[in-house]
Order: structure tokens, then C-alpha cells, then sequence
């Protein structure tokens, strides 16, 4: 009872985190559209909660400080390509389409798994890595007037990046808390966040009155994001969470209607629908893997 007790708690952290990265990604197509450079966003996503981290946790601030490595500047710089890049892709492409092809980084991670750490390619995963880029197909529509435009390769850079910083999160000290490997995140993007700001003082944009809300939004919702994920992965069974993710593709479907009159395609809900197939697939493979490693210990 107390195992499905956590399972619950981490779907509902699960919904609340993808809720407000949903919130995030909807801010940073509105600053974005507004002619905000994303180095200002950046900044605001990383150097302001960095900033609250250091005045509440003081302690685990320096802690986290003093853990940076190699690992650590790669896995950032890697979250920094996705931070910029999900900007720029925001700019150009309807937020649910972004969220959809994004889901496809349950799939880059998989096979980075594969790759780099010797996973097992199951026949079910083979089946859900083809129905995952068949949906990524449809969502873009090659064949519409317009043709294939590098723009909608964005989300696509984003999956690869976000399994890329994942799959080093896996090989980081177990001795670093993830609540560490968080605020280190912050801390370093934070910083060339800053830097890059005084370098380049172009790019900062002093914000009107209505931009304001949409920035302040931004740290806000990272803290919670991170901390709900957090927690979640701390409580809960991955195979039991990872379905609740794809709440993302609802919730962008409703922000994206509601702040930029944006209605989802015929192809992106179709090819959205192979995409959260092919992730369910993954997700059973690994629930039905550990149930029987469970299974065969007990």
C-alpha cells in the first residue's frame, strides 16, 4: 500500500511539473514573439532561481558549488543548447507541436541507453522507436505545401540534448544529490547566463508592464518543475510516472489555444498519438523488465 501510495503522489508531481514546464515554454513563446533575445530568458530560468537557492539553502548552495566537474560542465552545457534552442523552435512552431516532437526524447533516451550503456533492444522498443519517428513524420508533413523546413528539426535537437544531459546524470557521483546536480545546473547556466549579458548588453531588454508577468513566471515555474521531478523520481517507480508526462501534449494543446489561438492539426494529433504510443510501449518494456528481475529475487 505504501508503494502505491508513493506511485500516486508521483503521478500528481509528475502532472504539476508538466503543467509548469507547459507554463514556461508558453512564457518563452510570448517573450520570444515580443522580441526578448533568449539569453534574457535564460537567465531569468536560471540565474534567479540560483539567486533564491543561495538565500534558502545556503548550505546546500555551496555544497553544490564545490561538487562542479567535468560531468557537471558538460551536462549544463548540454541543458544550455536545449534552453536556447526550445526558444528559437518556440518562435516559429505551434506550442503543441513543439511539445509533441519533444516527447520523442523518451526515445532518444532510450536508444542513447542502448548505445552508451549496453541497454537491451527489445523488440518492443524497435517497434516504439518506428512508430515514435513515424509520428514525429506526420506531425511535420513533408508533403504539405511548404516542404520540410529546418526549423521543426528544433524539437528534434531538444530530445537528442535532453537524453544527452539525462544519460550523464546517470553516470554522476551517487555520493552528489540530485537536489546538487539542480542547483549546480543553475548555478552554471546562471553564470554564463550573467556573463554573456555583460558582454553583450544588447541583449538585454528592459520589460514593459505586460512582459513582466510572462518573466516572473519563468523562475517561478523552473523551481517547481524541478523540485516536483525531483521528488517524484525520489518516491515513485520510473515505470509508473513516465506515462503522466504526455499531460504535456493536453496542456499545451490548451495554452497554445488560449494565448496564441493556436489549434492543433489533424496531423499533429495523429502523429502525436503514434509518439505517446511509442512511449507507453517503453514504458511497459521497462515496468515489464523489472517486474520480473522483482519477480526472479523474490
Amino acid at each position: 500500500m505504501q508503494t502505491k501510495n508513493h506511485n500516486m503522489l508521483g503521478a500528481m508531481l509528475i502532472i504539476a511539473a508538466t503543467l509548469s514546464l507547459t507554463l514556461k515554454d508558453s512564457a518563452d513563446k510570448y517573450l520570444i514573439q515580443h522580441g526578448y533575445h533568449p539569453i534574457q530568458m535564460v537567465f531569468f530560468r536560471f540565474a534567479i532561481p540560483f539567486l533564491c537557492m543561495a538565500i534558502f539553502m545556503p548550505k546546500q548552495t555551496k555544497t553544490a558549488i564545490f561538487a562542479t566537474n567535468g560531468k557537471l560542465i558538460l551536462r549544463a552545457v548540454l541543458f544550455l543548447v536545449c534552453a536556447v534552442t526550445s526558444v528559437i523552435a518556440l518562435k516559429y512552431i505551434p506550442l503543441e507541436m513543439y511539445i509533441i516532437i519533444v516527447q520523442m526524447g523518451s526515445i532518444a533516451y532510450m536508444l542513447g541507453g542502448t548505445l552508451f550503456f549496453k541497454e537491451t533492444l527489445t523488440p518492443i522498443k524497435i517497434i516504439a522507436t518506428l512508430l515514435g519517428f513515424v509520428g514525429v513524420v506526420v506531425v511535420i508533413n513533408p508533403t504539405n505545401i511548404t516542404g520540410l523546413q529546418w526549423v521543426y528539426l528544433l524539437p528534434l535537437l531538444i530530445a537528442v540534448t535532453n537524453s544527452g544531459y539525462n544519460l550523464i546524470t546517470k553516470t554522476i557521483d551517487s555520493k552528489i544529490s540530485l537536489l546538487s546536480v539542480l542547483i549546480n545546473s543553475f548555478f552554471i547556466l546562471g553564470t554564463i547566463a550573467s556573463l554573456l549579458l555583460i558582454i553583450q548588453p544588447q541583449m538585454w531588454q528592459t520589460p514593459t508592464l505586460a512582459a513582466l508577468p510572462y518573466f516572473i513566471t519563468i523562475p517561478i515555474v523552473t523551481i517547481v518543475s524541478q523540485l516536483c521531478l525531483i521528488k517524484a523520481m525520489n518516491i515513485a517507480e520510473a515505470s509508473h510516472v513516465a506515462p503522466f508526462f504526455y499531460f504535456q501534449i493536453v496542456f499545451s494543446c490548451i495554452f497554445g489555444y488560449w494565448l496564441f489561438d493556436e489549434l492543433p492539426t489533424y496531423n499533429t494529433l495523429g502523429g502525436g498519438l503514434f509518439i505517446v504510443i511509442a512511449g507507453l510501449l517503453i514504458t511497459y518494456s521497462n515496468y515489464r523488465s523489472v517486474k520480473k528481475v522483482t519477480t526472479n529475487e523474490g
